[in-house]
């Protein structure tokens, strides 16, 4: 009985580490690993360890801009990237619900292809503050997520306080879920084999 709960116990642990983790970070925007292009960027911002922080407020047309630092990043398999991609963002003042673009484009600075979404209320906890920007629709190209070379954000309002913008995220296919899961399983069975060893 207690080979096949410390089994049970491992597998469950397995899983729930596979959804602790649900966000991967697929560059950041820190210092060390995002270079900001001075001649397409209009907003006031700092940047720091963690990311990039709009301060004191955003404008509407505030944009955002430059390079990864690892570039070129290769994006292609995450096929989840054709419908939905994630911005990990940190809000610290008072701002209301804004709209917001992310352009990506690839090394040679082409072929952008555009995703959107909005901001949330402080206070307001949304995925471990990993927002969803849905692909504006006809703007997806493979080419562009197999050489990404950077990214620009622009506001589509104003008023926003205290925002840090740390990475751009994806969500793991089901498939790495299901190799998650055998990992556990595969853990179980040693335990089991070993105790009655």
């Amino acid at each position: 009985m207690k080979t096949l709960t410390s089994g049970i116990l491992a597998l469950m642990l397995t899983l729930s580490l596979a959804q602790a983790q649900a966000y991967i970070d697929l560059a950041d925007f820190g210092s060390g690993s995002y270079t900001v292009d001075s001649g397409s960027t209009t907003a006031v911002y700092t940047q720091g360890a963690l990311g990039l922080t709009f301060s004191p407020s955003v404008a509407l047309g505030d944009t955002l801009g430059g390079t990864y630092n690892s570039a070129p990043l290769d994006w292609s398999s995450y096929s989840d990237l054709g419908s939905t991609i994630y911005l990990k963002v940190v809000f610290t003042g008072a701002n209301p619900l804004s709209p917001m673009v992310l352009n990506i484009y690839n090394d040679d600075f082409s072929l952008n292809i555009q995703y959107e979404g909005t901001s949330i209320p402080i206070g307001t906890v949304e995925g471990a503050n990993y927002l969803p920007f849905a692909l504006t629709p006809g703007t997806f190209s493979p080419a562009v997520l197999a050489s990404v070379g950077g990214s620009q954000l622009t506001w589509g309002g104003s008023g926003s306080a205290g925002v840090r913008v740390e990475a751009v995220a994806t969500i793991p296919e089901p498939s790495t879920y299901a190799l998650l899961g055998l990992a556990g399983l595969a853990l179980a069975g040693y335990t089991v084999r070993r105790r009655r060893a």
